[in-house]
């Protein structure tokens, strides 16, 4: 009896989990393991295999699809002329063109009358034209309006082209668009001869960029180019922060008055954060992609940057958590006030009597598991809203709002956000339902066969054992 008195004491040692005994406790957390029939996984460390599947059976979501970041790709600008590409028609080449045969038109319908009218053309003014051949000067007359029309015919189809190729590239709207400030510049530059305003105008090249965040031309030659979710978030950060919409400069403790200055400490980095999990992509407005190439490798025509999701930034915060968890249930650290902000949980705070809980929980290593994932999607959830919201504030700047290109391409990224805050709540809700349903079956199944069928085990005694070697002595008396 004294034997297992001893026994008992060891074990209520071991079990209590005291802050000046930390080495009796130990926290293994489950293992997830390929299966030794060569499909599948098994689960090893839980101590309860229903709490472990009513849990949801392992991590809270997938591991990512890659861990290797962001990936840049250069794309393909052929660097399409937008409306005003019509405007390096020439006037002169095409009545040249239309008067000589060159081209089909005039020449061909009355080729058998304007014989030598080459030779006339290049020789003879106008005026001794008309009084030495009258009927010729007629015809060569009704030529030139022949092709002054094949002319505007030209390049309305131009236009009517140029248009609908917009709906194919996105950047020719933007190139339209600086284009168009282009031609209100010119007009209102004073020039009243509109035939000039209006030719100069159709041979606009976008080169002096777009008005953007803060009033700023980008886009353009020797300018940085125009990345809209980049730029949007970082105006957005600035504008909840009171700092001037291109600003830099962190924010101070002292002036950090929300979430988005304590999540983030300078637009950069919000601005990087949003893009590793949307993306982004590059905008140009040059007609020519080659007159465009300023800002370095981040800034080429047609770059863009492929989204990660949020799966890393929930690995992360899983990591984190789990590595604070572990210290903080073994009694490595104290689960003071200063230890348990180490854990990555949004508004989701974790108190020391979970911490104590968990520490006298025999089943503590799945508990903790499971808890540092959902504590992971707590602050990834509130870092994807956060997002959400830098997005639309950055969309009501005053330059970007002027913008519909601007307007549609945030109302794009804001989407993605939504659509990846979903599938992040819809992963989470699949993986537990799915454990809750043939696992838990089969142990619960499993569970009712004992209940009905006890096989009770009685342990030896060893006490009975030591009286029972006198007995065949008193059977001998």
């Amino acid at each position: 009896m004294k034997r297992n008195a001893v026994w008992l004491v060891v074990g209520a040692i071991m079990l209590a989990p005291t802050q000046s005994n930390a080495a009796g406790l130990s926290l293994t957390l489950p293992q997830v393991n390929r299966s030794a029939l060569g499909y599948g996984a098994e689960a090893s460390g839980a101590v309860s295999d229903a709490l472990f599947y009513t849990l949801g059976g392992g991590s809270v979501i997938s591991e990512p699809a890659s861990r290797g970041g962001s990936t840049t790709l250069a794309g393909l600008e052929l660097g399409w002329r937008s409306d005003f590409m019509c405007g390096n028609f020439d006037l002169k080449a095409t009545v040249s063109n239309q008067l000589n045969g060159i081209t089909a038109g005039f020449k061909n319908l009355m080729s058998d009358v304007v014989q030598g009218a080459t030779g006339a053309v290049a020789s003879l003014p106008a005026m001794i034209i008309q009084r030495a051949n009258p009927g010729l000067y007629d015809m060569l007359t009704n030529g030139v309006l022949q092709a002054n029309v094949a002319f505007d015919k030209a390049q309305f189809n131009c236009q009517t082209m140029a248009k609908r190729m917009m709906d194919f590239a996105q950047n020719n709207k933007w190139s339209q668009s600086a284009a168009l400030q282009e031609y209100k510049a010119l007009v209102n530059g004073g020039d009243g001869d509109a035939v000039r305003v209006n030719n100069a105008g159709a041979k606009a090249t976008s080169a002096g960029g777009h008005s953007w965040i803060g009033g700023q031309r980008q886009g353009g030659k020797g300018q940085n180019a125009i990345r809209p979710t980049r730029d949007l978030v970082s105006a957005g950060f600035n504008m909840m922060n009171q700092l001037p919409v291109l600003s830099q400069s962190s924010v101070s403790t002292f002036n950090c008055e929300g979430s988005a200055c304590r999540k983030f400490s300078t637009a950069r980095e919000a601005a990087e954060a949003v893009v590793s999990v949307l993306g982004d992509r590059v905008i140009r407005t040059c007609a020519q992609a080659a007159d465009c190439t300023s800002g370095g490798e981040q800034h080429q025509p047609g770059t863009t940057v492929a989204g990660t999701g949020f799966a890393p930034m929930l690995e992360a915060h899983t990591k984190t958590n789990t590595e604070q968890l572990v210290k903080l249930v073994s009694g490595t650290e104290k689960p003071t006030r200063a230890n348990l902000t180490k854990l990555k949980t949004g508004s989701l705070a974790v108190t020391q009597g979970v911490i104590q809980a968990l520490q006298r929980d025999p089943d503590r290593a799945a508990l903790a598991a499971r808890l540092a994932g959902e504590l992971a999607m707590s602050e990834t959830i509130e870092t994807a809203l956060l997002m959400r919201r830098m997005l639309i504030t950055g969309m009501s700047e005053p330059n970007a709002a002027a913008q519909s290109e601007a307007l549609a391409e945030g109302e794009r990224r804001i989407a993605a956000l939504d659509r990846e805050i979903n599938a992040l709540k819809n992963e989470m809700e699949l993986k537990q339902a799915l454990s809750r349903n043939s696992i838990l079956t089969i142990i619960e199944r499993d569970t009712q066969r004992i209940h009905a069928h006890p096989q009770k085990q009685v342990a030896d005694s060893q006490d009975a054992r030591f009286y029972q070697l006198e007995a065949p002595n008193r059977e001998s008396r």
